[in-house]
C-alpha cells in the first residue's frame, strides 16, 4: 500500500471539494467532510497509517517475536491482582457492615432472648399436658378402631383368610 505523497506544512492533509448540505426547508449545514469521522478508525485507516509511519524493522519485530506471550502472562497476573484485590474489599465491606449491623443489632436480641425466650417456654410447658392428651387420645383411637377390624373380620368367617396356610 503505498504512502500518500507529502504535502508542504500548512496545506490541508485532505483535499476535498467543499460541498453544501441541505436539509427540508432548504436551510445549509455548512462544509461537510466527504467521509465520516469514523472512515478513519477503520481498519484500513490504521494500516494505511502504520505502513507511512511505523519502520519496517518494528514492523517485523511486532509480527515474529515471542513478546505477546510474556505481556499476555503479566496482564493475566495483573488481572488476578485485581479480582484479589476486589474480593478482599468486598470481604472488607460485608465484615465491616455486619459487625456493625450485629452490634447494633445486639440490644435487640439480648432484649428478645431475655423476654421472648421465657414465654416460649411458658408456651411450651403450658401445651405440653394438651400434646400428652392428644398423643395418647390417638393412641387409644387408633387401637379401638384396629380391635373394631380385628372383630368385623373374625365374624365373617367366609371372608377371613386362613393363617395356618
Amino acid at each position: 500500500m503505498p504512502c500518500p505523497p507529502t504535502l508542504s506544512p500548512g496545506a490541508p492533509t485532505v483535499m476535498q471539494q467543499p460541498r453544501m448540505d441541505t436539509d427540508a426547508i432548504g436551510a445549509g449545514e455548512g462544509l461537510q467532510p466527504v467521509a465520516p469521522w469514523s472512515a478513519w478508525v477503520s481498519r484500513q485507516g490504521w494500516v494505511r497509517w502504520w505502513v507511512c509511519h511505523v519502520p519496517r524493522s518494528w514492523a517485523r519485530w511486532w509480527a515474529t517475536s515471542g513478546w505477546r506471550q510474556p505481556l499476555q502472562r503479566m496482564l493475566w497476573g495483573f488481572e488476578g491482582v485485581l479480582y484479589l484485590l476486589l474480593a478482599l474489599m468486598l470481604c472488607h465491606a460485608l465484615f465491616t457492615t455486619g459487625s456493625y449491623l450485629l452490634s447494633s443489632l445486639w440490644p435487640v436480641a439480648a432484649a428478645a432472648w431475655r423476654h421472648l425466650l421465657p414465654a416460649l417456654l411458658l408456651l411450651v410447658l403450658s401445651a405440653l399436658p394438651a400434646m400428652l392428651f392428644t398423643t395418647s387420645f390417638l393412641l387409644l383411637f387408633s387401637t379401638l378402631l384396629s380391635l373394631v377390624g380385628l372383630l368385623a373380620s373374625m365374624s365373617h368367617p367366609d371372608q377371613a383368610q386362613d393363617l395356618d396356610q
